[in-house]
């Protein structure tokens, strides 16, 4: 892991979906979501969606928690230095997640579908 992280500061483009804090069904009966008791605590803390299992608010902001810790993944400032940050995510569940990715610089392209784009369109009018 360490060869990995070493390489991060190399990075020129990064493709991440961007995920909601209520998992998916297929995400949660995989196995494969966060334990209840954290996602009840970014729930309390406000929290809409991840990139890299960094956990943001309706702004854009990273949420405090000690998830942040347990997670093998790159920094949350690393990642942000990235030139290009694409984001992948779609579907009405996840408009508050995509928007908050945009808007705290988690990413700096979208990929998504027609009626997520049209909905961050009209919030910007």
């Amino acid at each position: 892991m360490q060869s990995v992280a070493e390489e991060w500061r190399n990075l020129t483009m990064a493709l991440v979906g961007i995920g909601s804090v209520q998992p998916s069904p297929l995400l949660r009966d995989s196995g494969n979501a966060i334990a209840p008791a954290d996602q009840d605590h970014l729930i309390a803390a406000h929290a809409v969606g991840d990139a890299c299992q960094r956990f943001f608010d309706a702004a854009g902001e990273l949420i405090r928690s000690d998830l942040n810790s347990r997670v093998v993944g790159i920094d949350p400032d690393a990642f942000r230095t990235i030139p290009r940050r694409i984001g992948m995510a779609g579907g009405e569940r996840k408009h508050a997640a995509i928007r908050a990715a945009i808007s705290g610089g988690w990413v700096n392209v979208i990929i998504t579908d027609v009626a997520a784009a049209r909905a961050l369109l009209d919030e910007d009018h």
